[in-house]
């Protein structure tokens, strides 16, 4: 264990064996060694344990072994509250985190204002590669909605900050930057509904601004479970279908019990697109399901 680390790097992860082997290692070779890594295994039923176990001999890492499935949130949760470093990050087990990102985000945290510094994000696996191809045979403005965003900084007054940052729809990128420890803990929303990390990400802004490095220092793996479709979304967290649909609209009742009604009416068009989106995604799917049993 090592004594009073400047940071505390957290994984949560639930069957992550594809990727864990070399996301331990590539943690271990950053350069940047003053750090804790806190592993949180979500009940996994693969070889997840036993790669973990193989690395504990570096007495920075820590590895906790859950025997119940706690869900993603209680998950996040879980290791914030175990973190024993002055700054903290959460990192995907499929995500990669480039050589200089912990060194070049600490550095803008000197800065007392900014509350979040995350970087530019590049995503990569099979979709990225597909979605390449069609961008460039097409510029119809459903392709444009589904590539990804670049993170976007936000800065000045409360309200103008909230209303950028409900416009991003990126903002899961931002959620995997580093922050002060002492300052997360307290903004850390632990309610299982989809945004709770995008509920973590306002709540901050009372306590300052997001800085975001224009180099890219982290690729996504555009694999995750969101990425598979409406569907797929659904079965996956035990959804009904009005649930799935309509699944931002516990973030939005939380937005209006935390900022006011004021506040959500000044921001109602993009709540309203929001909430439309669930609607958007299952079309996208049928559409999907039609053209591949047209191919068969």
């Amino acid at each position: 264990m090592i004594l009073n680390p400047e940071l505390t790097i957290g994984i949560p992860v639930f069957n992550g064996e594809k990727f864990l082997n070399k996301k331990i290692t590539s943690i271990l070779q950053l350069g940047y060694e003053n750090f804790e890594l806190i592993i949180s295994d979500n009940a996994s039923t693969d070889k997840t344990k036993e790669i973990c176990q193989a690395f504990l001999e570096d007495k920075r890492i820590k590895y906790f072994n859950h025997k119940k499935n706690m869900g993603p949130v209680k998950n996040f949760e879980f290791i914030l509250k175990k973190a024993t470093g002055k700054y903290f990050m959460w990192t995907a087990v499929d995500d990669l985190i480039l050589p200089t990102h912990i060194e070049k985000n600490l550095e803008i945290l000197k800065n007392k204002k900014i509350v979040c510094c995350a970087s530019q994000v590049k995503y990569y696996g099979e979709k990225t590669e597909k979605l390449k191809q069609i961008k460039k045979k097409s510029s119809s403005k459903i392709v444009q909605y589904l590539s990804p965003l670049e993170n976007i900084p936000v800065s000045g007054k409360l309200d103008s900050k909230i209303k950028k940052y409900l416009s991003i729809r990126g903002h899961h990128h931002v959620f995997y930057g580093i922050y002060r420890t002492e300052q997360i803990k307290k903004n850390f929303v632990a309610s299982d509904f989809s945004g709770f990390d995008w509920a973590t990400i306002l709540n901050s802004l009372n306590f300052g601004d997001i800085h975001v490095c224009d180099d890219v220092l982290m690729y996504r793996y555009d694999g995750g479970y969101s990425s598979k479709g409406f569907f797929n979304y659904k079965k996956s967290l035990g959804l009904s279908l009005l649930q799935a649909l309509l699944h931002y609209l516990p973030f939005t009742k939380w937005f209006i019990k935390k900022f006011g009604k004021k506040e959500f009416l000044k921001n109602l068009h993009l709540f309203i697109i929001l909430n439309s989106e669930g609607f958007f995604y299952l079309g996208v799917d049928i559409l999907r399901k039609i053209s591949i049993f047209k191919n068969k």
